[in-house]
């Protein structure tokens, strides 16, 4: 045994050792999240700025569903409107949110494969390139993925001693990560058929067991059932559910799934071992359940993108970590009578090519990680909004085609046109930005993004009163590092009305007439 892997099982071998690794790769994985987190580690196309607008248009009372359309669940969005959708202090927040989840993981590993399992666990997952980049944007596909977590934690208790009050935990996680994104309702349908495999497995369903999953969908339900009666069904229903019906099946979209586990190539393991690891217990065949019902979704759904992919890394790296120690273990010569440790002494090729992946997928992840957030230098958004607050007053509206422009400013979106997204439904036309120009009395247009694609909006600017700004004025920033699956921000121009250029002395292409 050499390389990561003999380190692995040094740093596990006493109380003290296990303490102290533990707690470092906790403090590592808050690193990676928080330095610089006012930095993106990497963009996610308009998606941040969308969200973190809405939060910030709910704190100034403007409704959500009525009068901000939405298309996707609502707890983020109030949850963000109490911090007043401040960038910094939401991507913290979600990065803290991350680092619980990983200890999460962590505890369930420890629990089905011992310290090794853990301490692997949370390496996965603190260099996990999906995970790291979701914590430190304001992600809803983070966020519901964080909660799953800790769903996964409350029915390992229940899986292992069938306490009640353990899967009625476990349901209102699972709730609450609907409640952020409706994606997280799988964890749900995950669930439920744990029972009827369970059920199948034990060829009985036992009149208890059917208490439990009544209990576990009745807790599922309660966040999004009070937010249905708060906020009117039929508003938030097509909103959150019909307005994404629209969308057209793209295949391409679908390697977004091998690119995941391509940055992840130990979560492969557990997909290779996925019939030994069946064996292995109820709480490890519900990460199976949980992993294959997932991996099914982004299979059949229509638009399948990168940062969905964060869905399945607790459950994949809670499997790569009980992999991990049977192989360790096996080399230590460890006696094990599970299922795995028999396979991997049967197959000297599949041990050998498990112990390869671990050793390359962490050496690789690490250096990917550290590249990520140390070759930063400071992204454009936060230099144009700068200047776009010098431009306007706080209670000045300003329409961009990155809305996180406008959200690092503190300046509103007309909450008709804060969805800016290439997919959405309905499509942004010209008249919904002519008709937000004209209500909200925008005095500066960031076009960039989708705005650069609608035809006529920017000779419409200057048709009526519009100046285009020097771009030396604006001054530019740098590309974000690892923009891997979304394209640049740049080129970007700013449009300002005539009035508000002349009263502040902004430079233009056309000068003002006097």
């Amino acid at each position: 045994m050499s390389g990561p892997m003999s380190v692995l099982a040094s740093l596990t071998e006493t109380r003290r050792r296990t303490l102290i690794t533990v707690a470092l790769v906790l403090v590592f994985a808050t690193a990676l999240r928080l330095y610089n987190i006012g930095w993106s580690f990497s963009n996610n196309g308009v998606d941040e700025g969308v969200m973190l607008q809405r939060a910030l248009l709910i704190s100034r009372d403007f409704d959500l569903y009525t009068d901000i359309p939405c298309d996707q669940a609502p707890l983020a969005f109030y949850f963000g409107a109490l911090l007043k959708g401040d960038v910094v202090t939401l991507r913290a927040l979600n990065a803290f949110l991350s680092v619980a989840a990983i200890g999460a993981c962590m505890f369930v590993a420890r629990k089905l494969g011992g310290n090794i399992a853990m301490v692997a666990t949370g390496l996965f997952l603190a260099v996990d390139f999906a995970f790291v980049r979701e914590a430190r944007l304001f992600s809803l596909d983070g966020m519901s993925s964080y909660l799953l977590a800790f769903a996964l934690l409350s029915f390992h208790y229940y899986a292992k001693r069938g306490d009640r009050l353990a899967v009625f935990v476990a349901g209102l996680f699972v709730g609450l990560s609907a409640a952020v994104k409706l994606i997280g309702g799988l964890g749900l349908l995950a669930l439920i058929l744990f029972f009827v495999f369970e059920a199948v497995r034990e060829r009985s369903f036992k009149a208890s067991k059917a208490v439990d999953l009544g209990i576990m969908v009745g807790a599922s339900a309660v966040p999004l059932g009070l937010f249905l009666v708060a906020l009117g069904p039929s508003e938030m229903l097509q909103g959150m559910l019909f307005d994404q019906t629209h969308r057209e099946f793209e295949p391409m979209f679908k390697l977004s799934i091998l690119a995941f586990l391509g940055l992840n190539l130990t979560y492969i393991l557990p997909l290779v071992y996925a019939r030994e690891l069946w064996a292995d217990g109820p709480e490890v065949r519900y990460l199976l359940v949980v992993t294959g019902v997932v991996l099914a979704f982004m299979v059949l759904q229509p638009l399948v993108f990168f940062h969905h992919m964060v869905f399945m890394s607790p459950a994949l790296a809670i499997m790569a970590g009980l992999v991990t120690a049977e192989t360790v273990n096996f080399k230590k010569g460890h006696v094990k009578g599970s299922r795995l440790h028999r396979a991997l002494k049967k197959d000297i090729t599949m041990r050998r090519f498990a112990t390869a992946i671990i050793m390359v997928d962490l050496v690789a992840s690490m250096g990917l990680a550290f590249y990520g957030v140390v070759a930063q230098d400071e992204p454009s958004e936060i230099v144009y909004a700068e200047k776009l607050g010098e431009m306007t007053n706080s209670t000045d509206y300003v329409i961009c085609g990155d809305p996180l422009i406008a959200t690092y400013a503190d300046r509103l979106v007309p909450p008709e046109v804060v969805n800016v997204a290439y997919r959405r439904y309905p499509q942004l036309t010209l008249e919904d930005l002519e008709t937000a120009i004209d209500k909200y009395d925008v005095s500066v247009v960031v076009v960039c993004f989708r705005l650069k694609e609608v035809e006529g909006f920017t000779q419409y600017l200057t048709d009526n009163g519009f100046l285009l700004v020097q771009y030396w004025y604006i001054g530019h920033g740098d590309d974000t590092v690892l923009d891997l699956f979304e394209g640049s921000i740049d080129p970007t121009y700013f449009y300002v009305r005539a009035d508000v250029a002349e009263y502040r002395g902004i430079p233009t292409v056309s000068p003002v007439s006097s």
